[in-house]
């Protein structure tokens, strides 16, 4: 059942309860106030009908009047026949004097109509007059009976019985019912009609979420519900539906995202494990081939210690890739790191003494005039560095020069890194932190695309960053920015 017929017909059940309810009051008020004013006229009668009735059994001369009868009224109702019915009497008024023993003694009856109240043989007479309903003699019509004592001139123990017809106010209850009826039908189908369009209308929305919502569940994560926004409930709903939406959306592109970067990396990984294990199994192989032909590998070109040696180079090769990869992998854990105050000018210095070392032909130089202390690992930082200056050596020609800065800016330790080579294309500035990258054919020198991953990934450790880009003048410059006091850390340099 759609919510739109569930709201219907909840508002049926409401209006059709509270008409019936109003049904029911308006016709037991306006049942009792029309009975109330048929027991008023019984009462009114009660004195000019006992007169008539009493004259009628010979029992007085003539009628004498009461209060509110003129003396010359009274005696011109008496008779069962026709006449206009006399001011003190309600039209089809019936009465009647019975003797002690429940006889019928005399009657009048002030119309031409014959139609007379079931009366029973004996009617119960109280010390107070009672009111009762009855039916007819013949028909369907029904009576309003009062019945009380006759009182002089009338022997002790008569009883006067006075009925007026009721037939009047049934009818008109009758029409009431058919009134209400009528009406609450009619009321009940407009407003059932009104409240299906105005719902349809006010729920249009929701069906267009819903409608949204399905393509959404089909995989279409970029449509989006309407309206969004507004004091309206339906428009807060809009907004917190395209919210989750957005919110998802990026989570499954960021889910996509490093499944792709998993995939890449878990490939790149695999090619470059390969090659070293590619040039082991060569040598080996190469060295069994010589040594099962006798010669023990004496006459090849090749000799052992020459194929020792290269297995060891890219066992080295191979082991210092596998070292790089779990380094990535405990990075990317985003464990908390042991702080302590690290000297970033120290860090730097000992990293050109080591490029020095490896490549005596190069100028390097290094521009740290004051301490740069940090919070953080140390290791992790001095790997970081010396990969930054291992790069500039390794991807420039022998004899350009290197500069090593390591300064405090805008609250920041920097720690920089210039060559003095051809600088960076515009797709390497994109790519430079990624791992694996070695797109720069202009820039030539052996490894696996690691270093500057390594990098980018010990300055997120620190809360820092990692930037590539050309300097002024030529060449490549690589920067790391750090927090000099991470939060809650107080240095004293």
């Amino acid at each position: 059942m759609t919510l739109r017929l569930r709201l219907v017909l909840a508002l049926v059940v409401l209006l059709t309860a509270g008409l019936v309810l109003f049904g029911l009051s308006t016709y037991s008020l306006y049942a009792r106030n029309q009975y109330q004013r048929l027991d008023d006229d019984v009462r009114a009668s009660v004195p000019f009908v006992t007169r008539q009735v009493v004259e009628a059994a010979g029992l007085a001369s003539s009628p004498r009047p009461s209060s509110g009868q003129t003396p010359d009224s009274g005696g011109s109702g008496h008779d069962t026949g026709g006449g206009s019915p006399p001011p003190e009497a309600p039209v089809s008024t019936y009465g009647e004097l019975r003797d002690s023993a429940g006889l019928v003694v005399s009657h009048v009856q002030l119309s031409t109509s014959t139609a007379q109240p079931r009366l029973a043989k004996t009617l119960a007479v109280g010390a107070r007059p009672r009111l009762f309903n009855t039916g007819s003699v013949s028909g369907a019509g029904s009576w309003r009976v009062y019945v009380s004592a006759a009182g002089p001139p009338a022997p002790h123990g008569d009883t006067v019985v006075i009925a007026l017809p009721s037939t009047g106010i049934s009818s008109s209850l009758h029409r009431l019912v058919f009134i209400e009826v009528s009406g609450a039908a009619l009321l009940l189908a407009v407003l059932c009609l009104g409240a299906w369009l105005i719902l349809r209308r006010g729920l249009r929305p929701i069906e267009r979420m819903a409608v949204t919502a399905g393509s959404i569940s089909a995989g279409d994560l970029s449509q989006r519900v309407s309206p969004s926004g507004g004091p309206g409930e339906i428009g807060q709903l809009g907004l917190a539906l395209n919210t989750m939406l957005d919110e998802i959306e990026a989570s499954f592109a960021e889910r996509e995202a490093t499944e792709q970067r998993l995939r890449q990396f878990l490939a790149d990984a695999s090619h470059e494990l390969r090659t070293p294990l590619t040039s082991i199994q060569g040598f080996a192989e190469l060295f069994r081939i010589e040594n099962d032909g006798g010669g023990a590998g004496l006459n090849s070109e090749i000799d052992l210690p020459t194929i020792l040696r290269r297995i060891e180079e890219e066992a080295g090769r191979m082991k210092g890739l596998v070292e790089d990869l779990l380094l990535l992998a405990r990075l990317d854990q985003t464990r908390p790191i042991e702080r302590r105050p690290v000297d970033l000018a120290v860090l730097a210095a000992d990293a050109c003494t080591d490029a020095v070392a490896a490549a005596p032909g190069r100028a390097i130089t290094l521009d740290a005039p004051k301490p740069v202390v940090v919070s953080g690992d140390e290791s992790h930082l001095r790997q970081a560095i010396a990969n930054l200056v291992a790069n500039a050596v390794r991807h420039t020609p022998d004899g350009s020069a290197i500069d090593v800065g390591a300064r405090l800016q805008d609250g920041q330790a920097t720690v920089s890194v210039r060559d003095h080579g051809g600088g960076l294309e515009p797709t390497t500035l994109e790519h430079a932190f990624d791992r694996f990258w070695q797109a720069d054919r202009a820039r030539s020198g052996p490894g696996a695309g690691l270093g500057l991953s390594i990098v980018a990934a010990i300055a997120a450790e620190h809360g820092g960053s990692a930037e590539a880009g050309n300097a002024d003048g030529g060449g490549a410059v690589f920067t790391l920015r750090m927090s000099l006091r991470p939060a809650g850390l107080e240095l004293t340099p």
